[in-house]
This record gives C-alpha cells, sequence and structure tokens, in this order.
C-alpha cells in the first residue's frame, strides 16, 4: 500500500519521499509525515498510524548527538512540533488504522483524506509562525 496507493497521492499533495517518510519541501524546517507500524503488527494484520513533524533544520544541525534528518516520530525538543494523525481528526484521539494482507482502498482513502483536510494544513500552518 506504501508504494502503489500512498506514494503517488501523497507526491501529488506536493510531499517528496518514499516508503514510510515524506516530507514537504522547506528551506528551514524539516516538515515530515512519517507511517508507523505498530510493534504489535502480524504478517496477517499490520496496525499504523501518521506521525507529523516540524523540526527547526538549524537547531538539528547545531545540537550535538541529533541526526541531520530527524524521524517524523521522535520528540527532540521544545523547538519543534509533533503530533499523531489522529490527534488532528475530527474527535482527537490517536488513530491506529488495521489492514490484513490485501490492501484496503477505505484505509487508504481515509488515511489521505486526513493527510489532505487535516494533517497538511496543520503543518503549513507550524512552517507560517516560524
Amino acid at each position: 500500500m506504501l508504494r502503489d496507493d500512498f506514494a503517488p497521492a501523497l507526491r501529488e499533495l506536493g510531499l517528496v519521499g518514499s516508503g514510510p517518510l515524506y516530507r514537504l519541501p522547506h528551506d528551514r524546517h524539516w516538515a515530515l509525515l512519517g507511517f508507523q507500524k505498530s510493534a504489535f503488527s502480524t504478517r496477517e494484520l499490520v496496525s499504523f498510524t501518521v506521525n507529523l513533524s516540524v523540526v527547526p533544520k538549524e537547531r538539528e544541525r547545531s545540537v550535538r548527538g541529533l541526526p541531520f534528518r530527524p524521524a517524523a516520530s521522535t520528540f527532540y525538543g521544545l523547538s519543534m512540533w509533533h503530533s499523531r494523525i489522529g490527534r488532528l481528526l475530527p474527535g482527537g484521539h490517536d488513530h491506529w488504522w488495521d489492514v490484513g494482507t490485501a490492501p484496503d482502498p477505505a484505509v487508504v482513502d481515509q488515511v489521505l483524506d486526513g493527510v489532505r483536510d487535516f494533517a497538511l494544513p496543520a503543518m503549513r500552518r507550524q512552517l507560517d509562525r516560524h
């Protein structure tokens, strides 16, 4: 699903990347969207969520021990913004999707709607604040 369903749609929304990590291009910040698979996933059932982060690039370069390109799922400190997509969706609760061995078009639609309607606007608001 990542390669065949999510990747092309995320690129159409202006993100670049592949696999589980995508970013909105920006000069001064890493604006990241990352898929996180649950540690309890199996071959038959995968649970996943989407993490979002906006991290100043200069901060990351200047702080020892932090990677040049941060991970979307890691909180690096107060100079960044981080959220899971479920907290931005109506209801405001952490949300994980479950998929079996075959792609689920309903899940793809739900995730992409959430990214387009809630995640990207929240990330852009964070970029505008800085």
